[in-house]
């Protein structure tokens, strides 16, 4: 829930902030409802988190005997209302702060996360690879959404315009081609994050095959083995590695040398070793240690805003 909520504030103020400032501009969207933003995401992302323990308790008490919550902690009746609240309390911010941006249709975002996160636990979460891609995209929506917004309220306040403060600051064109440019970033990510949340999916499938089994969850290393699942995995780390690599080549290119060594060792040498130990792994710790690696590289990704943000004072 922290990293959620660290994740959207990063990518406004290490990222879309300094943006701005370099455009003479200051941040569009609202404190007060960027805050709401957050607080809506953490909400619906914790009545997820609940309700899918509600429906794993019986898995959970194989696969992770030592951290069960519900049952032991907290009732199914309690944590059933819980999730209803957190929800509730989420969608209603989500609204408000759409209603409040004149784009109520936006809301749509995070019911469909809402929606979603439930048949996840209920039905999606067992089926082969079903389960990976929602919650790799769910994760890949975290620091879209914080982006989204504020281009939205960005792009509306540019569009009024016969606005001669923003006009004459900057041309209006140009200023639509920095929009894009933004986006760029923000996807980018938002790519970063699916591509290593997939590859987490599909470890901790290996890491919980026993657990899952049990109950009849059809998932990649259940239904083809693990050694296929191993070799999916495998395969999207080199790709995610590649893909790093041209961004380093461009910071090559460019003589960023500071984001270069950064992303050289805390974000390519991570993956190189994870490709290695993904190879070799063969037991429930291996994988363990497989799916906390890949949560430090995804922790660098965002604190190498603080490198962007250091560049833009």
């Amino acid at each position: 829930m922290v990293i959620i909520f660290l994740t959207q504030y990063a990518i406004r103020y290490g990222i879309i902030y300094p943006f701005l400032e370099q455009s003479g501009l200051e941040l569009f969207l609202d404190e007060r409802l960027f805050g709401f933003l957050a607080m809506a995401t953490v909400m619906i992302a914790a009545a997820g988190y609940i309700i899918n323990d509600y429906f794993d308790v019986k898995l959970d008490s194989i696969n992770k005997p030592t951290q069960l919550i519900i049952g032991q902690y907290i009732g199914r009746r309690q944590s059933m209302l819980l999730h209803i609240l957190l929800n509730a309390i989420g969608l209603s911010l989500a609204l408000y702060i759409a209603i409040q941006i004149g784009h109520p249709i936006l809301v749509i975002i995070q019911l469909s996360a809402a929606i979603l996160l439930w048949y996840y636990s209920v039905n999606f979460k067992k089926k082969i690879l079903t389960g990976n891609i929602i919650i790799a995209a769910l994760t890949a929506l975290v620091p879209f959404t914080a982006g989204y917004y504020e281009v939205v309220a960005m792009f509306d306040e540019l569009t009024l315009t016969e606005n001669t403060t923003l006009m004459s600051t900057k041309g209006f064109g140009s200023l639509l081609f920095s929009i894009k440019y933004l986006l760029y970033w923000i996807f980018g990510y938002s790519t970063f994050a699916f591509l290593l949340s997939m590859i987490r999916e599909i470890i901790k499938d290996c890491e919980d095959i026993e657990g899952d089994r049990a109950f009849d969850c059809k998932t990649l290393p259940i239904v083809h083995g693990i050694d296929t699942a191993k070799k999916t995995a495998f395969h999207i780390t080199i790709f995610t590695t590649l893909l790093v690599a041209i961004v380093q080549y461009m910071q090559l290119l460019s003589k960023d040398w500071p984001s270069l060594a950064y992303f050289f060792i805390l974000i390519t040498l991570p993956l190189l070793f994870t490709s290695y130990r993904i190879w070799n792994a063969h037991t429930k710790r291996h994988f363990f240690i497989i799916s906390q690696t890949i949560k430090l590289i995804m922790l660098s990704g965002i604190l190498y805003i603080l490198v962007i943000y250091g560049y833009a004072q």
